[in-house]
């Protein structure tokens, strides 16, 4: 929090510094021209008192930027900042096109802060339901509704596989994590912001169909982890990586199995049974609301409350 508070704008800074109670829960804060400063938490979305004018915008753009907009010029065609400590910077304002192709904004009107914070040990306790009895690994997916925690779950399976562990006892292993958006591994200025494991191999901001790819040739893990699945592609690299023998554990959108039926695509990769189990995620954060084993066409863990 301490990297975002230095970049504000010194009035946004004074006006944001006040409400300590409400930043020790955030999950977001929105700036808008004309419109007064909106922190997000998990259970309330409060407005400041403060409204935003479009200097407050420009100098904190340049200070998440270090006055340098070229340097980040990749991630903002895609419509975000990465900035130190991991925090995500989502973008609006007046979209420059060349060719067909995004290529940056001027007049920023908006600023979306996503705060990144990690949980260490929020999956310890669902551990054993990604082994088998002679420990090989199961090919997953992490099911869940915006908010629900998925960036920073499947983070913390990562470190744990890459690591090991003991309940029950798991050596660890060579993970490629191909972190498409760059949420998962915040990589900043080349350091990930975010822990994912002594055994992990990060490709940062990565096309998934390219990482796959290299990392079959070239990496040699034992699991694959990636964000967010959904295309044709993701349908291609998939079939893919499990032909080479290699693990996959991946996230996808949702509030359970049917809703991702609803893409032509997941629902092609769920009904050949390419994954082994799903852990759908409750709408309370970082809490498995239910795990479904493919292979058993049976729920094995459930928490409805």
């Amino acid at each position: 929090m301490e990297n975002i508070l230095n970049s504000l704008s010194g009035r946004i800074n004074r006006a944001v510094s006040k409400e300590e109670s409400i930043l020790k829960e955030a999950v977001e804060i929105r700036l808008r021209i004309n419109s007064p400063i909106s922190v997000k938490t998990r259970k309330k979305h409060v407005f400041l008192g403060l409204v935003i004018n479009k200097k407050d915008i420009d100098e904190t753009v340049a200070n998440f930027t270090k006055n340098s907009m070229h340097a980040f010029e990749k991630e903002i065609n895609k419509g975000y900042i990465t900035i130190e400590g991991g925090h995500r910077v989502g973008i609006s304002g007046e979209c420059i096109y060349e060719k067909d192709s995004l290529k940056g904004f001027k007049n920023i009107t908006s600023l979306n802060i996503r705060i990144a914070k990690e949980f260490p040990g929020c999956s310890n306790k669902y551990l054993k339901y990604l082994l088998s009895a002679d420990k090989n690994i199961y090919n997953t997916i992490i099911i869940g509704p915006p908010l629900a925690g998925k960036t920073t779950f499947i983070r913390d399976i990562t470190a744990n596989l890459s690591d090991g562990f003991n309940a029950p006892y798991f050596e660890g292993c060579d993970i490629t994590l191909i972190d498409e958006r760059g949420e998962i591994s915040a990589v900043y200025n080349g350091a990930p912001q975010m822990y994912t494991g002594k055994r992990t191999d990060i490709l940062s901001h990565c096309r998934k169909s390219d990482g796959f790819f290299m990392s079959i040739r070239a990496l040699a893990p034992r699991v694959i982890v990636s964000d967010e699945l959904g295309s044709i592609k993701d349908f291609e690299i998939i079939q893919y990586a499990l032909k080479s023998g290699i693990k996959i554990i991946t996230t996808a959108h949702g509030a359970n199995l049917e809703d991702l039926k609803k893409n032509l695509y997941l629902k092609s990769i769920i009904e050949k049974n390419f994954f082994e189990r799903a852990f759908i995620l409750h709408k309370h954060p970082l809490r498995v609301k239910e795990i479904f084993d493919f292979q058993r066409n049976r729920v094995v863990y459930d928490d409805l409350d």
